[in-house]
C-alpha cells in the first residue's frame, strides 16, 4: 500500500491502536498476530502501533505469571518483535511482564527501529472489586532503579520517560489503571511536553462503562491538549474473572 504523502508533506501522524486475538500464555501465537498487525499499521503510513496490556502473554495468565517459562517465554516474544521492528520506521509499543531485582512489574515496552528505547512500568496496579494484580506484579514506585535489563541490555525504566517517535512527535505511556487514577502520570507527561499519550490496557466490560471509559480518554486528552490512543485486551483472553471486549480509540484535544 502507498504511504499517504499528505503525513509525509504536512506534518501529521498517524497512529494505530491495534488488538490482537490473543490465546492465554501462548506467547508464539500472540507475536504472530501482533506481527501481522504491525506490519498493517507499517502498510498504513502508521508512526506508532499501539497493542493492549500484557499483550505477549495476554492479560489474563494469572498464576502463570510466576513461572519461569512464560517469563522466558514473553522475553523470546520480545526478541521476535524487535527483530520485526528493524523493518519499519513504525513505533511498536507493547505489553509485558518484566522482572527488575527478583520483583515482576506490569510494563509497556518501546521498540523502536532494532532498538528497545524504554519500559514503563504500571504506576497504579489495582486490587479491588473484580482485579488483584498485586498478587502478581509490583507498583512502579516500588522499582529498584531506573534501569532493567532485557535481552542483555540495561534499557531506561521507570514512569518518567518520554519518546521522540519523531523530531516532532514526543509521547508518554500510561497503563490501564493510571487513567482511572486522581493524577493519572499523563497529566506530568503532557506538562513535561508531550503530545500523544498512549494507553496499554484491559478494561472489563461492564454495564455503564463503556461509555464512562470513552468519557475518560477524551476528557485526558481535552485536558493535556494532546492526541490520546487506548488500546484494550480482546478476543482469547479468559473469561473466568472478567469478560475483555477489544475497546480501542484514539481522541484529539477532547474529540473521538
Amino acid at each position: 500500500m502507498q504511504k499517504d504523502s499528505m503525513i509525509a508533506t504536512h506534518g501529521f501522524y498517524r497512529i494505530a491502536a491495534g488488538v490482537p486475538k490473543v490465546r492465554v500464555a501462548d506467547v508464539r501465537l500472540n507475536v504472530e498476530e501482533m506481527m501481522r498487525l504491525w506490519n498493517i499499521a507499517h502498510e498504513q503510513a502508521a508512526a506508532v502501533v499501539l497493542f493492549p496490556e500484557l499483550s505477549i502473554t495476554a492479560y489474563s495468565c494469572g498464576d502463570l505469571f510466576t513461572q519461569k517459562r512464560l517469563l522466558d517465554g514473553a522475553t523470546a516474544g520480545l526478541e521476535a518483535l524487535l527483530a520485526c521492528s528493524q523493518t519499519t520506521d513504525c513505533v511498536g509499543v507493547v505489553g509485558m511482564p518484566v522482572l527488575q531485582d527478583g520483583r515482576l512489574f506490569n510494563c509497556a515496552v518501546v521498540l523502536q527501529r532494532g532498538k528497545i528505547v524504554g519500559v514503563v512500568p504500571k504506576t497504579f496496579v489495582p486490587e479491588h472489586k473484580e482485579y488483584y494484580e498485586k498478587r502478581w506484579f509490583t507498583e512502579a514506585s516500588r522499582a529498584a532503579g531506573d534501569e532493567v535489563k532485557l535481552l542483555g541490555e540495561s534499557v531506561p525504566f521507570g514512569t518518567d520517560l518520554l519518546f521522540e517517535g519523531d523530531e516532532n512527535l514526543l509521547f508518554g505511556i500510561e497503563i490501564c489503571e493510571d487513567l482511572w487514577s486522581v493524577t493519572p502520570p499523563s497529566l506530568h507527561q503532557a506538562a513535561a511536553g508531550a503530545t500523544l499519550l498512549l494507553n496499554l490496557s484491559a478494561s472489563d466490560e461492564i454495564v455503564g462503562k463503556s461509555d464512562y471509559r470513552a468519557s475518560l480518554v477524551s476528557s485526558q486528552s481535552a485536558r493535556c491538549m494532546a492526541a490520546y490512543a487506548y488500546a484494550s485486551c480482546g478476543m482469547g483472553e479468559s473469561t473466568t474473572d472478567v469478560v475483555l471486549g477489544g475497546d480501542a480509540m484514539i481522541a484529539k484535544n477532547g474529540e473521538i
